[in-house]
């Protein structure tokens, strides 16, 4: 089953162009992305993005997922406000 970490983490990849970039957002190390995305990989069956000598470029099931994950992520974020502003009203 994805979990919502690895996608978080997987969106954060794909739009700041490589894992050193993502994991100083995060606040995490390389190695923890770069598990979080080989983690995703393995359960789609196939590579997200193609490793280049510096750089990334996703690959097309990269770009598919990109565009899953945003909507699940923005889902997420609804649920959270919502669920927070009906405890404000409670």
């Amino acid at each position: 089953m994805l979990d919502l970490k690895d996608l978080r983490c997987f969106v954060c990849v794909y739009e700041l162009k490589g894992f050193a970039r993502a994991a100083a957002h995060l606040n995490t190390v390389q190695s923890n992305v770069s598990a979080r995305i080989r983690k995703l990989e393995d359960e789609i069956g196939s590579p997200l993005f193609e490793r280049l000598h510096r750089s990334i470029r996703p690959t097309a099931k990269g770009d598919i997922m990109y565009g899953y994950a945003n909507r699940v992520l923005d889902r997420m974020n609804e649920l959270e406000a919502a669920m927070r502003e009906e405890r404000q009203v409670a």
